[in-house]
């Protein structure tokens, strides 16, 4: 059974703020579409019953590991956990570019390959003109798809604690989600700069769109297909809005109009983001849950959604 969830913003965070929001975040059609576009949600409580940080050490200390890669992992100071039966068992590079709606994956896909051959598994970063063409061969024809990651951190304050598991969706259109259900995470861009420690420096706010692994052919064994990946979008920072302290993004594009995105690793998420629309004076009417993040254009990084995710932005 799946888990309800609703983060009522006004009635919890609001009240405590030391300074004045900004009448774009308290009109009604907003306070509407912000109360059910929970950017990342609480997993649900069975998960929660066994850290995924404890479920990761078991597995990495079995001799008789069952599944490669592992399904649960750590990577710094975030855990991952996903389905040990992917959504969509297999589905070709270009059947998911159309899917998904991402034009650009298998161009993509051959970018990640040939820097995977350069930088090995070093962290990836996020930039540059496109260099392999949209027809490129792959060395892999069909993916593993999942829906959705949970995710895991420690306590700011105390990191010998665990905070409460997340989970990021990554979901195509459905007939309940009419443009699908694409959750937003923070990215680490730079080996330089850890999460928390390194605050935002060094990371990027994407949107998650795809999570996959690349199905290598019959009996052929190779170090890339031992990775889970995500395609993901950038959004850039503009500013910090000076009256609630939030950070306004935009979608990133290319020089050619289309969304600047890319595929990483899955390890290099750092954490989940909560990103709600900036709607300005007024909110149009017909926004809702479910198609306000497909037709915004400005956002906001709601740093209050979380307490560690406060205090490590806070710096």
């Amino acid at each position: 059974m799946g888990c309800a969830y609703s983060f009522d913003f006004f009635s919890y965070v609001l009240p405590t703020l030391p300074f004045a929001i900004s009448s774009s975040l308290i009109r009604f059609p907003a306070t509407v579409v912000l109360r059910r576009s929970s950017s990342a949600t609480p997993t649900c409580q069975h998960l929660r019953a066994r850290t995924i940080f404890e479920i990761a050490a078991k597995l990495l200390a079995s001799t008789t590991l069952s599944s490669s890669p592992l399904r649960t992992f750590v990577r710094g100071s975030t855990a991952f956990h996903l389905n040990f039966r992917p959504a969509v068992r297999r589905l070709s590079v270009d059947a998911a570019a159309e899917k998904f709606a991402i034009p650009d994956l298998r161009s993509a896909l051959g970018d990640y390959l040939a820097l995977y051959n350069c930088l090995g598994r070093r962290i990836r970063p996020f930039g540059g003109a496109r260099q392999s063409a949209q027809d490129i061969p792959l060395p892999f024809e069909y993916l593993q798809i999942w829906y959705k990651v949970h995710i895991q951190q420690r306590v700011y304050h105390d990191r010998a604690s665990t905070a409460s598991a997340y989970t990021i969706h990554a979901q195509p259109p459905n007939g309940h989600w009419k443009y699908g259900r694409y959750d937003a995470a923070i990215l680490q861009v730079d080996e330089g700069h850890d999460w928390p420690d390194s605050s935002l420096t060094g990371h990027a706010v994407v949107e998650v769109r795809l999570i996959m692994r690349p199905r290598p052919p019959k009996g052929i064994n190779v170090p890339w297909a031992n990775r889970f990946l995500v395609y993901v979008r950038r959004f850039d920072v503009v500013n910090v809005e000076p009256s609630t302290h939030l950070h306004v993004l935009k979608r990133a594009v290319r020089a050619s109009g289309s969304y600047f995105g890319d595929v990483f690793p899955l390890d290099q998420i750092s954490s989940f983001a909560h990103v709600v629309p900036r709607f300005g004076e007024t909110a149009d009417k017909r926004l809702t849950y479910m198609n306000s993040f497909h037709a915004s254009q400005s956002f906001y990084l709601n740093r209050y959604f979380d307490k560690d995710f406060f205090y490590t932005t806070n710096h």
